[in-house]
C-alpha cells in the first residue's frame, strides 16, 4: 500500500477539504484528489463523502484513518531510526504552543531547522487545547494553562511574574507601594490563571493575598501587557513578555521585592513513551536554551 496516498488521505481527514490539504502537503488539488480516489479503488471502499458544499467522512474511513496514522507513526519510527545511524533528522515536526509562548519558541524552532536541513516543521500556535493525537501534532510547548495529563510532559523554565504599570497610569493613580496596594487599583485579570483575581505573593518570609478588582481581562498575556502600555492599569506577566518595554519606558515595573508566583514552559507530546528522535532534538535544544535566562532568547 502507497505510504503518500496514505497520507494524503490522513491529510484531507483532518484539514476538512482538497483545498487545505493539498496546501498543507504542498500539492496541486488535482493530485490530492486523485490520490484519494486511487486509494479508495484500491480498497474498493468509499472513505469520504463528497458533495458541492462540504466534505465528510464515512465510518469506514473513520476506522481506516485511525489505522492509517498508527501505521505513518510506525513508519516514521522505522526512518527515524534508519536516519539516526547517519546522524541526520528528517522529515516533518508539528508544533503547537500558546500565543504568548510564540516569542520564546519562534527563535528555537529557527535554530532548530538550521541544526537540521532536512527537517520541516508546521508551527501552530493557539490558546486552544489541542487534541494533539487526533491532529497529528507530535510537540506542544505551553507557558500557562489547563494542561493534558494524558500526554507526557517535560519542564523545559520557570518563568517570573512581574507587576507593570504605564507611567501615565501612575502619575493619575499613583504608585503601590506595598502588595496591598494593588487592591486600590485597576487590575488588569488574566484569566488563564486559577485565581485571576487574587494574588497569593510573598514578602519576605511573609505570604500575602490581595483580592484585587478592575474592569478588564485577557486570555493572552500580550493582550495584558498592551493594555497595560495603553495605560488601562497593572497587569502580571511573564517578565519575557515586558522586558523591553521596560527598557523603553512604556512600562515600570512595580514592587520588585515581591515575589508573584512562577509559571512553568513545558513540552508535552502524545503517548506514554520517550518521543521520537525528531521530537526529542527540538525539546532538548530548548532546555539548552532556556535553561537559565529565557528572556534573552525571546523575540520583543
Amino acid at each position: 500500500m502507497d505510504l503518500a496516498r496514505l497520507r494524503i488521505f490522513v491529510a484531507v481527514a483532518e484539514a476538512g477539504s482538497f483545498t487545505a490539504a493539498a496546501d498543507r502537503l504542498a500539492l496541486t488539488k488535482s493530485a490530492v484528489s486523485h490520490g484519494v480516489a486511487s486509494l479508495e479503488r484500491e480498497l474498493g471502499v468509499q472513505l469520504l463523502l463528497r458533495s458541492t458544499r462540504r466534505l465528510s467522512i464515512t465510518e469506514a474511513g473513520e476506522a481506516f484513518l485511525a489505522d492509517c496514522r498508527e501505521l505513518l507513526a510506525h513508519a516514521a519510527r522505522v526512518g527515524e531510526r534508519a536516519r539516526a545511524r547517519q546522524g541526520e533528522l528528517s522529515g516533518l515536526l508539528r508544533v503547537t504552543s500558546s500565543i504568548d509562548a510564540t516569542a520564546l519558541v519562534a527563535p528555537l524552532i529557527a535554530e532548530y531547522v538550521a541544526r537540521h536541513p532536512a527537517m520541516r516543521v508546521e508551527y501552530l500556535p493557539t490558546d486552544q487545547l489541542v487534541d494533539l493525537v487526533r491532529e497529528n501534532v507530535d510537540l506542544s510547548l505551553r507557558v500557562t494553562g489547563r494542561r493534558d495529563f494524558s500526554l507526557r510532559a517535560a519542564g523545559l523554565a520557570d518563568l517570573q511574574i512581574w507587576c507593570v504599570a504605564a507611567p501615565a497610569y501612575l502619575h493619575a493613580h499613583g504608585t503601590p507601594r506595598r502588595a496591598e496596594d494593588l487592591a486600590d487599583h485597576e487590575w488588569i485579570a488574566f484569566t488563564q490563571l486559577p485565581s485571576p483575581r487574587t494574588l497569593r505573593c510573598r514578602v519576605g518570609r511573609r505570604e500575602v493575598i490581595v483580592r484585587l478588582r478592575g474592569r478588564l481581562s485577557s486570555s493572552v498575556s500580550l493582550a495584558g501587557r498592551a493594555l497595560a502600555v495603553a495605560g488601562a492599569g497593572v497587569f502580571g506577566g511573564p517578565d519575557f513578555t515586558l522586558r523591553a518595554d521596560i527598557e523603553a519606558g512604556r512600562l515600570v515595573r512595580l514592587l520588585p521585592e515581591v515575589r508573584l508566583p512562577t509559571i512553568s514552559l513545558y513540552a508535552a507530546w502524545p503517548g506514554r513513551i520517550a518521543p521520537p528522535a525528531k521530537t526529542r532534538a527540538l525539546i532538548d535544544l530548548a532546555k539548552t536554551r532556556l535553561r537559565s535566562k529565557p528572556w534573552e532568547l525571546a523575540v520583543p
